[in-house]
């Protein structure tokens, strides 16, 4: 049985702050990815941590997400990097420079498995707005579109699968309801549409007899 592992990468959105422990992404991945493909192996993993930006994200990086092997990751930053308080605040430059690190650092991992020829698939997911009313001027939108500039670029640069996030987010109907009452964090539906994007993505990346496909040819054919 072929093994397959996932990572979730980031900081309290990753992490599932706010909901039950079942309502984040991840879980639901661990939960219902073994139902879709039973002919896989599945290995699913949270390192998600609270309060982190993508200088905090770089550190851990060898332990809590390459020391797994993974064969895709996830990655969710952004949100405390573009906060203007002393503790959090990345430019954007230092932003870009860690994100670069990280995504270089996991391509270039060495996998236990030939799943995609041993190279693990960084997915960026850019970071969702916020409400504006309860988190400026700490946090805005403005600013937030900015590092999902970024976060888009690096992905064309560096041939990774993208999940606009923050656009699918604001471009809801009702996008408040897609937010918990912090204005910040995701509610239960923000976590239904995240995992619904992450899900659909994985199937774009195994094919139909469950195997991961090169992600170089699944670039050229969409």
């Amino acid at each position: 049985m072929i093994k397959t592992t996932i990572v979730g990468f980031g900081d309290s959105l990753t992490y599932g702050y706010g909901v039950p422990r079942n309502a984040g992404y991840v879980e639901r991945l661990e939960k219902f990815m073994p139902q879709y493909f039973p002919n896989i192996s599945w290995h699913i993993c949270n390192s998600g941590t609270s309060g982190d930006t993508t200088r905090e994200g770089l550190m851990r990086l060898e332990k809590n997400v390459l020391s797994f092997h993974p064969n895709i990751v996830f990655i969710l930053f952004g949100s405390n990097d573009s906060a203007m308080n002393e503790k959090q605040f990345r430019s954007l430059e230092e932003y870009e420079n860690n994100l670069k690190e990280i995504i270089v650092k996991i391509k270039n991992h060495n996998n236990r498995t030939g799943l995609n020829g041993c190279i693990p698939i960084p997915v960026l997911i850019t970071p969702p707005p916020v409400r504006e009313e309860v988190c400026a001027p700490v946090r805005t939108n403005n600013r937030l579109k900015q590092y999902g500039y970024i976060v888009k670029t690096l992905a064309k640069e560096y041939h990774c699968p993208l999940i606009d996030f923050f656009e699918q987010v604001i471009s809801h109907e009702n996008y408040y309801e897609l937010l918990a009452d912090d204005g910040l964090h995701l509610s239960e539906k923000g976590y239904d549409l995240l995992y619904d994007l992450v899900f659909a993505e994985i199937t774009k990346l195994i094919d139909y007899q469950g195997v991961l496909k090169d992600w170089d040819k699944y670039e050229e054919e969409y």
